[in-house]
């Protein structure tokens, strides 16, 4: 997999796992698990995180945009309200949950098979 080919599979939507389940319930919201692996996807719900990414993107690109509109054309400041609110809106609603779902591919792709507290209770299992 290389960096073009996980963004593209991003705006898919689908199960980092199996690939082929839905990652959403609703549009906005991680499924409480995949209805075709039957994995636990909201267990690996990164909160805010794709929010804060989402954030760093929309100011470096609304931003140059308006003050390259601003420079080239001058327009009063109500059509950059409302270009710039148009424009951003439809950012979120597009890149909001193909954000959500790069970062929940990148959780399942790097995290560890086992994680210690499932380590220690198998050991202590054994050991009994």
């Amino acid at each position: 997999m290389n960096l073009f080919s996980d963004i593209l599979f991003s705006f898919k939507k689908l199960c980092p796992v199996c690939r082929q389940g839905k990652l959403f319930s609703e549009p906005m919201v991680i499924a409480e698990k995949c209805n075709h692996c039957n994995d636990k996807l909201r267990d690996h719900d990164m909160g805010d995180a794709a929010a804060v990414f989402l954030i760093f993107i929309l100011g470096a690109t609304l931003v140059p945009m308006a003050w390259i509109i601003e420079l080239n054309f001058e327009p009063p400041l109500w059509v950059h309200v409302v270009w710039c609110g148009i424009v951003g809106l439809a950012m979120i609603f597009v890149l909001l949950p193909a954000v959500k779902a790069y970062l929940m591919l990148l959780e399942y792709r790097h995290r560890p098979k086992e994680t210690k507290k499932t380590r220690r209770t198998k050991k202590s299992v054994k050991k009994k």
